[in-house]
């Protein structure tokens, strides 16, 4: 079984005024290319996953689709 752990991602984190979506997309396309180049039988993600415990409707949508994409695009698990 092939596990790759991450923490932390802070999805919706801005640099004072500065947005930072563009990272966190950019992320979240190496890290799927990632779970397919690599064969991952499971994601797990500790830590947080938004920068704020209300994040911006942006950061929600961002990461749903991400579920989603890896849940069609791979056989990776996600936890």
């Amino acid at each position: 079984m092939r596990i790759l752990h991450t923490s932390d991602w802070h999805l919706g984190k801005r640099l004072f005024k500065l947005d930072r979506s563009e990272e966190h997309v950019r992320f979240l396309n190496w890290l799927l290319s990632l779970l397919i180049e690599q064969d991952i039988d499971l994601l797990l993600i500790a830590g947080d996953i938004f920068d704020t415990p209300t994040p911006p409707h942006q950061s929600l949508e961002m990461f749903y689709e991400f579920l989603h994409r890896v849940s069609v695009e791979t056989k990776t698990q996600t936890l």
